[in-house]
């Protein structure tokens, strides 16, 4: 939130009429700000841009996800299912695929 010196709040920019913003900072819409208060400006409030924090996630973060655990689950238990049973006929090991993707 920003606040002006005269105690204005001016958190509230998209609920002002155009006239009263221009009013509080003190700028004429036709031609703007002076390169001298623009430098003024620039030293008193600094750049407009955002501060980025960097996230750093853990290594394991996309196993909160169900549908990834999941996904991993189906895939060690076909594995498992064909090292467990390599003798196990196709259709039926392509069923057992079947029902462990389900899951």
């Amino acid at each position: 939130m920003f606040e002006r010196k005269g105690g204005a709040n001016m958190s509230n920019w998209h609920s002002m009429e155009i006239d009263q913003v221009l009013k509080e900072l003190k700028t004429d819409p036709h031609q703007g700000l002076s390169n001298e208060e623009a430098r003024s400006r620039l030293e008193k409030y600094g750049y407009n841009e955002l501060k980025r924090k960097e996230k750093r996630q853990p290594p394991l973060w996309s196993l909160k996800n169900i549908l990834t655990i999941m996904l991993i689950t189906v895939a060690v238990l076909s594995v498992l299912v064909r090292l467990l049973f390599p003798s196990i006929p196709p259709p039926l090991a392509s069923w057992l695929h079947m029902i462990a993707k389900a899951m």
